[in-house]
């Protein structure tokens, strides 16, 4: 490699000689950036040998590996196995390329684990839904668990709780810790929740205060209340730092759109409501394509257009267009399921896909009535 012909006396004989009148940097400076800039190029210079190198290595192994028969059955094993281990690919603030939407390999779908509880899954059990803050404070994720039929609400409320996992599912950790939730026994829609004194919504900062109260707000929602009435153990209401004493809690009714969260490859992917509201469901399935805010990303993918959303009885028909490219990987499944819960939220009872060519996506057939879902998100229990 050619050397540079300065030295570093020439260069400080140079730069004494630069006027300052057209630099308002002292010399010093200026040198100091000088002699930065040629160890970053020396730096450049390393780190591409260096790759080179290690290029030239790794080719060598894989050449010599070609080259033993008896490893060969080996390596196609390990191959097939890693092809069966489901791959999802981590919904990051920086990711947003193309592929963004494929969450899963298309390899994989027959281990497409719905994020949808049905009635037919309840005829032996029930369930308890509980709003769980991400683990950045950001937005609340409505999480299922299975709980026994047959007990006392109260009873399968707490039974839930203790199956809460949190931090393994990439969700804040301990929020219902000690917290008693429970119907009112003496009104309609209304429901108690008892927190203890020393419990750390109590005293987080403003950001935990909205979110222990939205996570409140979420559980009951999709418990069937419509008020919440706080206690601090026996006395009435709870003082928050930042918002004050709270007494009561109205629950409204919000129609929102469904997006998909997901903490890192290592954590299960949730279908998470929007912060903000929709006039018409059809803006919110449009919404659905071009959300891009943390922590969400799109449920529609780029690559899936609809051409019709048409209000029925009791329902609503939507109709893909014929270009539109769907298959039988989980990030149409799961788009499927977003629209469905979508569509709960505005009110619908079913939903009636149709177009796209295709007749059937997973356990969803075309141009047949689909319930909407009971719950979202169901989790394995311990």
């Amino acid at each position: 490699m050619k050397q540079s012909r300065w030295s570093e006396q020439c260069l400080q004989h140079v730069l004494q000689q630069m006027p300052l009148i057209q630099d308002r940097r002292s010399k010093e400076e200026i040198y100091s950036q000088v002699s930065s800039a040629r160890k970053r190029e020396r730096r450049k210079v390393w780190i591409i040998s260096s790759m080179a190198s290690i290029a030239a290595a790794f080719l060598f192994v894989i050449i010599s590996l070609s080259n033993m028969p008896a490893l060969q059955p080996k390596r196609e094993h390990v191959i097939k196995k890693k092809n069966e281990a489901i791959a999802i690919i981590p919904l990051r603030a920086q990711d947003h390329s193309q592929e963004s939407q494929a969450i899963i390999q298309a390899d994989q779908r027959d281990v497409v684990q719905s994020r949808l509880v049905t009635k037919e899954e309840l005829h032996d059990q029930d369930v308890v839904v509980f709003g769980i803050p991400d683990v950045n404070e950001q937005t609340v994720i409505p999480v299922s668990v299975f709980v026994a039929k047959g007990e006392q609400l109260s009873q399968q409320i707490e039974n839930a709780q203790s199956q809460v996992m949190g931090e393994e599912w990439g969700l804040s950790d301990n929020l219902f810790d000690r917290i008693i939730i429970s119907p009112s026994h003496n009104q309609k829609g209304l429901w108690v929740v008892r927190v203890p004194k020393a419990h750390s919504a109590l005293s987080g900062g403003s950001a935990s205060e909205v979110m222990f109260l939205s996570s409140i707000e979420e559980t009951v929602r999709w418990m069937g209340g419509t008020s919440v009435q706080f206690f601090t153990e026996n006395q009435k209401g709870i003082d928050l730092p930042n918002t004050g004493h709270v007494e009561w809690l109205k629950i409204p009714q919000k129609k929102r759109a469904y997006y998909f969260y997901q903490l890192d490859r290592s954590h299960p992917l949730f279908l998470a409501p929007s912060p903000k509201e929709f006039s018409t469901f059809q803006a919110a399935l449009e919404h659905m394509k071009t959300a891009s805010d943390d922590p969400f990303r799109p449920s529609i993918p780029k690559q899936v257009n609809i051409a019709m959303v048409q209000p029925q009885q009791g329902g609503v028909v939507v109709q893909f267009t014929s270009d539109s490219r769907l298959d039988e990987s989980p990030a149409i499944q799961w788009m499927l399921e977003a629209i469905l819960l979508t569509a709960k939220e505005f009110g619908f009872q079913f939903v009636t896909f149709t177009g796209g060519n295709v007749s059937r996506i997973g356990p969803y057939a075309f141009d047949e009535k689909i319930a909407v879902p009971v719950a979202p998100n169901p989790m394995p229990i311990k």
